[in-house]
């Protein structure tokens, strides 16, 4: 409890602040400028390269919110919870000190509770190229996550048409499991981007800019109950294929009273190209290529470094959008592919004569070989554009996922082939009268996919396989329903505004959603979620 105190003061201490210094420049403004509009409509905003923010155009919008949101039923991916809640704040501003700078900060922080939680010990279990899962579903309990997440970016010309501009991003997490056997998670994710921007002519502009991550994940595994009892975790290295291991001191991926490390750094570069064809017509290109290297464990002549994997990402965004006096059009689209491979390595401690243990490592074997490929489109109207307002916003989205995995335990190996796609479609108004305003959307959204659960089969049918290697069939086919079954998700939304002196706005909003699947037959049908939520805007 105290901690939750001192989180929520030291929360309120920074948004109050920062609600003086940006509130110093409004001359420009009516208060009904909707950030969300602001910051989606312009690619800029939010692309790698922090230069872009040269593109904002007023003095300063931002906003402050408080949330709640609550979620219920049993259609859920093996790893979430049937009943949970959020609730957290945040604060986000863009801000134009002079002609010449540009800032954008975001302070937020979020707490997550959930109930009847198993699965995977990891916060997110697609973040990494392998997975430590609770082998019993007796085990299920409470968790509970804890985000900490600050961002700093800006935006300086350092002469006529060349921009320059760096972001920090920096997020702290929390995350415990309340019930044997209990695991609690350290992590801290960090982004640093450094880029300019040249406006060649009036017609095109160029940008590069240079991207570093790094990202650590620190597991410890206990249990308070009955020692007599036994926890065995599988080890998975793709597809829910891998070892089963027993929780004790002797144990190498899910220690007793040890604490281990996921370790990944990533470093890139991406490149943005656009293009003004007409004086209402822009085009917007960004290309990034990412690299990763990664390990888990502890490196050093006496610990043990476990696997060690590396990925390759490429992605490609676009954005053409056609601005007329007060209407918005924009057609986006996003392609992106990752390469990820995952090697154990082979290795035996060693004594030396003084009595210092020593790890030899003999080599690898390849585990994991995962490809990734996303690709989503998408065409939005904003229409009757007021004071950065539109009247109405109107939009239709498509999506397709796909993952291919070949999990390798030599002689045997296991493929999988899972494809996700979606079509969405939205619409928001906005009514303003006089010093109110009443703000409505809806949506409703199809979802499908198909492919292989699992497919096994052997390199060399004439080699004896691996005797300890171990299925959890159940997970497998939990998953595979989660992300390929056939659904409809519908969500409505009502949001009440008040312009206060100052130009500041302050509102309360409440959205709710329902997801239904047709038909089930390892997890459930249904999935609702409540999010209520209270602001200003200013």
């Amino acid at each position: 409890m105290l901690k939750k105190v001192q989180t929520i003061t030291i929360f309120s201490l920074l948004s109050a602040l920062w609600i003086p210094k940006i509130s110093v420049a409004q001359s420009d403004k009516t208060g009904w400028e909707s950030y969300e509009y602001v910051h989606e409509s312009n690619p800029r905003l939010h692309s790698e390269n922090a230069a872009g923010l040269y593109s904002f155009t007023i003095n300063s919008l931002s906003y402050a919110e408080a949330y709640f949101d609550k979620k219920d039923g049993k259609f859920i991916n093996y790893f979430q919870s049937d009943n949970s809640l959020e609730y957290g704040g945040e604060v986000k501003s863009l801000y134009r000190l002079n002609p010449k700078t540009v800032f954008y900060g975001e302070v937020k922080y979020s707490r997550f509770e959930g109930k009847n939680m198993g699965g995977s010990s990891f916060i997110d279990p697609y973040k990494n190229p392998f997975n430590i899962v609770e082998f019993a579903d007796s085990t299920r309990g409470k968790k509970a996550l804890d985000i900490y997440h600050l961002t700093g970016a800006f935006s300086f010309e350092l002469s006529r048409g060349l921009n320059i501009g760096t972001k920090l991003d920096y997020k702290t997490s929390n995350y415990a499991k309340f019930k044997d056997l209990r695991h609690e998670n350290k992590e801290m994710d960090l982004t640093f981007t450094l880029g300019t921007i040249y406006r060649i002519s009036p017609l095109w502009e160029a940008g590069l800019n240079y991207i570093y991550q790094r990202r650590v994940e620190e597991m410890r595994f206990e249990s308070y109950g009955n020692t007599d009892q036994e926890f065995n975790s599988l080890i998975d290295f793709g597809a829910f294929y891998g070892y089963q291991e027993l929780f004790s001191t002797g144990s190498d991926y899910a220690q007793k009273d040890g604490k281990i490390p996921l370790f990944e750094e990533y470093q890139g570069a991406s490149l943005q190209l656009n293009f003004t064809l007409t004086p209402q017509i822009q085009f917007f290109n960004e290309l990034t290529l990412k690299w990763c290297d990664g390990y888990y464990g502890k490196q050093g002549t006496s610990n043990k470094v476990y696997t060690e994997h590396d990925s390759k990402i490429t992605e490609y965004s676009g954005n053409l959008s056609l601005r007329k006096e007060k209407d918005h059009h924009a057609l986006s689209f996003n392609i992106s592919r990752e390469l990820l491979n995952n090697n154990e390595n082979l290795f035996q401690k060693s004594t030396l004569p003084d009595g210092t243990s020593v790890t030899n490592y003999a080599g690898q074997a390849q585990m994991l070989n995962k490809t990734i490929w996303k690709l989503r489109g998408g065409y939005t109207a904003y229409l009757g554009i007021k004071d950065y307002l539109p009247i109405w916003t109107l939009s239709i989205n498509a999506e397709s996922n796909s993952v291919k995995q070949t999990v390798s335990f030599y002689p045997n190996y296991r493929k999988q082939d899972i494809n996700q796609w979606n079509v969405g479609v939205s619409a928001g108004r906005n009514v303003t009268q006089s010093l109110n305003q009443y703000s409505f959307n809806v949506g409703l959204s199809y979802i499908s996919g198909g492919g292989n659960a699992k497919k096994d089969g052997t390199y060399d049918s004439s080699s004896q396989g691996q005797a300890k290697t171990v299925s959890l069939d159940r997970y497998i086919y939990r998953e595979f329903e989660y992300l390929t079954a056939e659904r409809i998700r519908g969500n409505v939304g009502f949001r009440y505004s008040m312009l206060f002196s100052g130009k500041m706005k302050g509102y309360a909003q409440i959205n709710y959603a329902l997801t239904n699947a047709f038909s089930t037959e390892y997890i459930g049908k249904t999935f609702s979620e409540l999010s209520l939520s209270v602001g200003v805007g200013f």
